[in-house]
């Protein structure tokens, strides 16, 4: 028996997208392989097929003709599907004339730029103030990103065809609709709105196309959420699938080889001896001894941060100048200050501009109470050794070495061991 109204579909209707975002990453597989057997679609055919059953799922919440949540969600998504297969151009059931109005917002939505569809969706889907808007996108006060948001909507009103009668009045219902008229001034425009006939009608058709706004934000942003995880996931199945494969070869060549444990021991020595071998003495030779940042920043925190984390996927793909922009965007009260000068120092450092690295590192290196400052040190002497500074680089490695609270204290004796750096005259 279907429930009530439920709390789900209250959250997707506000923004909050987590429970199709989760959906997707615990049923793909499975939806992959219902796909696989009952319409005979590739893995990639049904993942696409599933996202877009999602967007339709996403869509019948928001406009008001999904109102209960099915009792089996799975079973509902698997009709959505076959429903886009059995008629792709016709899935959807609104009146034509609603539909295709949506459909060219969403289309004129997709012409803006990426900084406007962000902004736009921080206001109209997600519902930010302007404070939080010029925190997020690093705007200097609310003001200015109040009038970025101003300069997008009507980037936005100008692509649309045919021209919509509200223009004339677009200042004033703008004014009105985010709240920025004073009490007198709000009662005063509510009062015209009964007694002038034009500014009523321009009204509804902006409160229309406020609507249609909120609705293309929200089911652009899912359709980016979702195609950014299916990505993911690949990577992550392509690695499980690497890993099983190295796995498999390893066991056949034992036991091809046999011996056993005198084998293995044997094995064990020899890759123990290779791994302490001594590098050539060179300055030249420091991503050898290397340990990059596995991870920035956990994930829970990064999706509390969109910016942060398009810097870090652009890092992650050595698109190196990319992240560096990318951060120079994020506000220091945003992220924090130390944080910040890490993640430039150490982005920097991979681009191979190692002289640029210092300065940021150093600074955070010189905090002590910091928790980022041991993890600093040992890339700020990475940055002396790829500088070809091997004093300043001896110094602070050996420092590292030293210190039994360092999480690179083995990556720095390994490097000091090696060679390749001279002590300091």
């Amino acid at each position: 028996m279907p429930t009530p109204l439920a709390e789900t579909l209250t959250h997707l209707r506000v923004g909050n997208q987590k429970f199709l975002v989760d959906f997707y990453k615990q049923r793909r597989d499975v939806f992959g392989r219902w796909a696989l057997g009952q319409h005979q679609l590739a893995a990639p055919a049904a993942h696409a097929l599933l996202q877009n059953a999602l967007l339709d799922f996403y869509d019948q919440v928001a406009d008001g003709r999904l109102t209960r949540l099915p009792p089996d969600v799975p079973a509902y998504v698997n009709r959505l599907a076959e429903q886009r297969l059995a008629a792709p151009a016709a899935t959807a059931p609104l009146p034509a004339a609603e539909a295709s109005r949506r459909q060219l917002r969403l289309a004129d939505f997709h012409q803006l730029g990426a900084d406007c569809q962000r902004l736009l969706a921080y206001f109209y889907f997600h519902g930010y103030n302007f404070g939080r808007m010029s925190g997020k996108l690093g705007f200097a006060n609310p003001a200015v990103a109040r009038r970025q948001k101003g300069g997008c909507l009507r980037k936005l009103v100008e692509l649309t065809e045919p021209p919509h009668d509200f223009r004339a009045h677009l200042d004033e219902l703008e004014r009105f609709a985010d709240g920025e008229l004073d009490e007198p001034a709000q009662a005063a425009f509510e009062q015209r709105l009964t007694t002038d006939e034009p500014l009523a009608a321009a009204h509804a058709a902006y409160e229309q196309f406020a609507a249609d706004l909120r609705w293309a934000a929200g089911h652009d942003a899912l359709r980016l959420r979702l195609r950014v995880l299916d990505r993911r996931l690949d990577q992550r199945t392509s690695a499980l699938v690497l890993a099983k494969r190295r796995s498999f070869r390893e066991r056949r060549r034992l036991r091809r080889w046999s011996g056993g444990v005198v084998l293995a021991l044997a094995l064990a020595l020899g890759l123990g001896w290779w791994a302490g071998r001594p590098a050539a003495p060179s300055p030249t030779s420091w991503k050898a001894y290397y340990q990059p940042v596995p991870r920035l920043l956990p994930v829970p925190a990064l999706r509390a941060r969109p910016l942060l984390a398009e810097a870090i996927a652009q890092y992650r793909d050595g698109h190196y100048p990319a992240a560096l922009h990318t951060l120079g965007r994020l506000s220091p009260a945003e992220v924090g200050l130390d944080t910040l000068n890490f993640y430039r120092g150490v982005i920097l450092l991979r681009s191979g501009n190692g002289q640029a690295a210092q300065e940021p590192l150093r600074r955070l290196a010189q905090l002590p109470a910091n928790p980022l400052a041991r993890r600093a040190l040992y890339h700020l002497g990475m940055a002396y050794w790829q500088a070809q500074q091997p004093g300043p680089a001896f110094e602070a490695l050996r420092q590292v070495a030293t210190d039994s609270l360092n999480p690179y204290q083995i990556s720095a004796r390994r490097a000091l061991a090696s060679g390749a750096l001279l002590p300091p005259p």
